[in-house]
Parts: structure tokens; C-alpha cells; sequence
């Protein structure tokens, strides 16, 4: 009921029905593997997501406060880690802020505004938490797995002042531990590796990109670059998070490359996950890209089957994009497929009469 109800408030903007039309999807096969049946147990699969999802966040925050890094060697001279201790240009608590909740509310406002639907809203803010959520995952589990010297930081000597007295005692010795640290450093300071700051700035944009860019559909042909525009500035955004800290000296430039790897990737398979079709990166058009396509078949089950092929309308989408609505109709009552269909069997019939006459 409420459900029912939202759907006669939202969209604010109605789109074409293109955008919601289920008979646009492609057959899709069933695995064995799928438990919980998405078919039969909806509600239960999401819960079951859920409960993945909290699970991963936990251990996540686990991993950040507990485990200690393996230990890390270096040496006394390596002018690679005397760097100034600055002051961050984007704190921890901002980056996740910027990253998380900034995207986050954008694309709610866009579902309420233009795009309203509930399994579309639904999987925007699972796929969203789930890119976010898998960064944060295996960045903790690289600080505490691969860490040692891979995971110090720019100023790592810098903070820990080390005591010359016992590098001068050991003179053949050339690598120390932060045995020899006259300051004690905090469990961070070794949690370099990879770049937290920019897994999670782009694990957090590169989705937004992904689901503008399946919303817009900026490469069907008809060359708007404001659309481009509206995918390149959250990647640019990105990037200067990340390329702050190495400004800052927090950290190598290795640790925001294999950072940034991380959240492309955690990205990509969410968004995948999530809005799956077989045009997935360009958004051709083809109606898959713009609502889940598993979700919304599942509502007409008992009118689609999937063992039927439904053809590949993506010219049709451009046609209709351009105007050319003959092309393009796919009216229901199928009134003017049959009026084509008329005319050429009128157009057969009347060449028949004049051979037979001839």
C-alpha cells in the first residue's frame, strides 16, 4: 500500500515509460546457485543481503581497530620517510562525508525527482553501500595482512624521532623496527598500504558515475556534453581527494594507485551486481541499464516468460529518441503493426491481380 502510494507521488518529472518497461529485458537464465530464489523468496534474499552487508562492515571496523600490522623494517636514512608531518586537507571523517553520504543523497534526490522506483531506489542505496562497504573490506584487510614497510608513511621517520643511540650500537645493522622510535606512534601511522582516502573516494564516485551514466545514456548518438561533463567531475573530484594525500605526505603514490584500483573495481561489480544487462558500461539504451532488470522482471512474472527471447530494441530506443516513432512503436495492441501488415498483404493481393491478368 504505501509502496502503491509513493509511485503516484514520484517521479516528480515522469520519464518516457521506456525507462520502466519490463518487456524490454532480454531472457534471463536461472542458476542452481541462486538461494535464496530470488524467484519465490524475494524479501528473504534482501534480508539476506542485509546481513552480508552489516556483517562486512563489522568485521571492516574489526580490522581497522584491532589486528596489529605485520611488522615493518626500514632504515634510518631513507629520505623517503623524513617527510614534513603536515596538516590533512581532507580529514578521515570529512573524506567519508564527501565519499559516502554526499553521492549517496544526490542520486536519492534524482531517483525522487526523475527516475522513482522502488526496486531502482532500493538497489541505487544497497549498490552504493555495497561498493563503499567492499573498499573499506579489503583496504583493512591489506593494512593488516600486507602492511609492514609497504605501509609506512611519507613522514614515518619524521614522527618517530628515532634514538641514534642505539642505531650508533649497531653499526653493521642497517634495517630497525620501531623499537627504536622515541615516540610512540599510533597503530595508523603503519596502515599505509593501500590508500584508504582513495578507495573509498572511489568506491563512492565511480558508482555515482556508473548510474548517471545509466540514467543519461550519453553515448546513444546524441552528442551532449553536458552529459560528459556531468561523468568526468565526480572522477575529477576524486582524484584531488586522493592526490591530497599525497600533497599531504600521507602517503606514496603507489598506496593512492592501488587505493584507487580497489574502489574502481569494488565500483564496477556493485554497480554490476546490481543494474546488470548486457550494455552495462555504455547504457546503450536498451531500458536494462536504467531499472535492476532481475527485480523488476520478478513483478511481472506471471505475465513474461523467461524462456522467451525478447529482441534487442536498442534502435528502437534511438528512433524513439530522434522522433522517428514509426520505427520505434511498440504499441501494446500492436494496432500499428498491423496496419503495416495490412497494407502489404493489399500491396501482395493487388500484384497477384495483375500477373494473373497479364
Amino acid at each position: 500500500m504505501t509502496s502503491s502510494k509513493l509511485s503516484r507521488c514520484f517521479p516528480l518529472v515522469k520519464l518516457p515509460n521506456r525507462y520502466y518497461d519490463p518487456r524490454l529485458l532480454k531472457s534471463r537464465k536461472w542458476s542452481p546457485w541462486h538461494f535464496p530464489s530470488r524467484k519465490r523468496h524475494i524479501f528473504i534474499g534482501i534480508a539476506f543481503d542485509w546481513i552480508l552487508i552489516i556483517i562486512m562492515f563489522a568485521v571492516t571496523d574489526w580490522l581497522f581497530k584491532n589486528p596489529q600490522p605485520p611488522i615493518a623494517y626500514f632504515s634510518v636514512n631513507d629520505v623517503s620517510l623524513k617527510a614534513p608531518d603536515l596538516k590533512e586537507t581532507v580529514s578521515s571523517t570529512v573524506a567519508t562525508i564527501i565519499n559516502t553520504v554526499v553521492p549517496g543523497i544526490i542520486m536519492i534526490l534524482l531517483e525522487l525527482i526523475f527516475f522513482y522506483d522502488h526496486w531502482d531506489l532500493y538497489h541505487m542505496i544497497t549498490g552504493h553501500l555495497t561498493s563503499i562497504g567492499l573498499a573499506l573490506f579489503f583496504t583493512s584487510l591489506g593494512w593488516v595482512t600486507i602492511g609492514s614497510q609497504l605501509g609506512l608513511r611519507p613522514s614515518f621517520l619524521t614522527k618517530c624521532q628515532p634514538d641514534m643511540s642505539q642505531v650508533n650500537a649497531n653499526v653493521t645493522q642497517t634495517y630497525f623496527t620501531n623499537e627504536i622510535c622515541t615516540n610512540k606512534l599510533d597503530k595508523i601511522e603503519y596502515q599505509g598500504f593501500p590508500s584508504g582516502h582513495s578507495a573509498t573516494a572511489y568506491a563512492g564516485w565511480v558508482f555515482f558515475v556508473m548510474y548517471i551514466n545509466g540514467k543519461s545514456k550519453p553515448w546513444t548518438g546524441g552528442a551532449h556534453f553536458w552529459k560528459i561533463l556531468l561523468l568526468l567531475f565526480p572522477l575529477y573530484f576524486a582524484t584531488w581527494i586522493s592526490l591530497t594525500r599525497v600533497m599531504d605526505y600521507r602517503h606514496f603514490s603507489f598506496q593512492i594507485i592501488i587505493g584507487g584500483l580497489i574502489g574502481i573495481s569494488t565500483a564496477l561489480i556493485s554497480y554490476r551486481l546490481h543494474f546488470g544487462n548486457n550494455s552495462w558500461f555504455l547504457g546503450t539504451g536498451d531500458g536494462t541499464d536504467n531499472i535492476p532488470g532481475h527485480y523488476k522482471y520478478l513483478e511481472d512474472w506471471d505475465s513474461i516468460d523467461d524462456r522467451d527471447e525478447v529482441t534487442n530494441v536498442s534502435d528502437n530506443n534511438r528512433d524513439l529518441e530522434m522522433g522517428l516513432n514509426e520505427t520505434g512503436n511498440r504499441n501494446t495492441d500492436g494496432r500499428t503493426i498491423n496496419k503495416k501488415n495490412e497494407g502489404n498483404e493489399v500491396d501482395n493481393r493487388t500484384t497477384d491481380e495483375e500477373l494473373t491478368s497479364t
